[in-house]
């Protein structure tokens, strides 16, 4: 019988995890987890992707506030009667939503840290975020309201790892002890406690995944170029499953996991393979500095930017946020994601660097 080892929440977005033995599932996700998040002065979400040393902000709860700790700075409460009554407006991936400035001094204290302008919001009652094509909410999660890992699949992708990595490389709410490594790819709906999930879709992973959390320091690779072995399907590299609470109610660490319903989970192969057996030579022009070079049908857009000294701003590398976003002037691409755009930006003929291939020659805006 598969069980529920660990249950963790991230209650500011992409600090250290906080593991309880048990925690109250509301529609949002567990409770307190990621409703507080970072952002810079253009309103635009700050996450460990660009800032790794996030990773190493500790949080406690205490009847005084949630206490905030890192290295070398002093520490400090959060409490939410001293928070302003101002409303900011933020972006989060695709969505823009309103959210409660906390406190000037937190804003001050996270922008040492980070060494960069940025301020702290919270996901008030009056905030309102919606899981993609769906009524249910979203707190400050990067899509759903939960993630789950199974720990016999870290098992068996730490066979192909020099350095093996923990499930906490994956930032997951919940750790389950599955009976086969990768069988959570055929669940649709389970039932943890008291409440019924349903398994909505594989986790799509980006560079966040090879920062180490012990340290905060990213490894240049790992795990996320192995994982590309033999986790890629439709343009994504898969680990780990997406969840949706349909009731209200506690789990505990021990609840055992009963699959209620299965599905036919997607077919894994190689990304490498994948684009090795399609790959020709193709002519890349960057109109704005007016550069052509020799790319190929293998590289995304924006690996092969970075390899002519084209400085394309990015982020999560996942085709979600669409920093990279630019405007292909002619010729054709093989978009894998376009998650990141809307549909005016989609009609104007913009594409998100990170997650589109040449197929033929092409110029960009840029």
């Amino acid at each position: 019988m598969q069980s529920l080892t660990d249950i963790y929440i991230y209650p500011i977005k992409s600090t250290k995890g906080v593991q309880l033995p048990q925690t109250f599932v509301e529609e949002k996700g567990l409770k307190d987890d990621r409703r507080y998040m970072l952002v810079g002065l253009d309103g635009q979400f700050i996450t460990g992707r660009t800032h790794p040393q996030l990773t190493q902000v500790n949080i406690e709860f205490s009847r005084k506030g949630l206490f905030v700790s890192a290295p070398n700075q002093t520490s400090f409460y959060i409490q939410q009667d001293q928070f302003t009554e101002q409303t900011l407006t933020v972006d989060i991936w695709s969505d823009t939503l309103q959210a409660q400035h906390c406190h000037a001094d937190y804003d001050r204290w996270f922008s040492t840290f980070l060494k960069q302008d940025c301020k702290l919001v919270y996901f008030s009652d009056n905030s309102m975020r919606c899981v993609k094509n769906k009524q249910t909410q979203v707190s400050f999660a990067d899509g759903y309201p939960l993630l789950i890992i199974n720990q016999a699949s870290v098992d068996q992708l730490n066979t192909h790892l020099e350095k093996p990595v923990s499930a906490l490389h994956f930032r997951p709410n919940l750790i389950v002890k599955g009976e086969a490594p990768f069988i959570e790819d055929n669940w649709a709906r389970i039932k943890i406690g008291e409440v019924v999930f349903e398994v909505s879709k594989p986790c799509s992973r980006c560079i966040f995944t090879n920062v180490d959390p012990k340290t905060g320091i990213a490894d240049i690779e790992q795990p996320l170029k192995t994982l590309a072995q033999f986790r890629f399907h439709e343009g994504e590299i898969d680990f780990g499953q997406n969840l949706i609470p349909l009731n209200e109610g506690i789990i505990r660490s021990g609840d055992p996991v009963q699959v209620l319903e299965t599905k036919e989970g997607p077919i894994y192969h190689s990304m490498l393979s994948d684009l090795e057996s399609d790959k020709k030579e193709v002519k890349i022009h960057f109109s704005v500095s007016d550069i052509e070079v020799t790319g190929d049908t293998q590289q995304p857009l924006l690996d092969q930017a970075e390899l002519a000294g084209i400085n394309i701003p990015f982020s999560c590398r996942g085709g979600k946020c669409g920093r990279c976003k630019t405007k292909l002037l002619s010729g054709e691409v093989d978009v894998l994601n376009n998650q990141g755009l809307f549909a005016e930006d989609i009609a104007a003929g913009y594409v998100l660097a990170c997650s589109c291939i040449p197929m033929s020659d092409i110029s960009i805006e840029h």
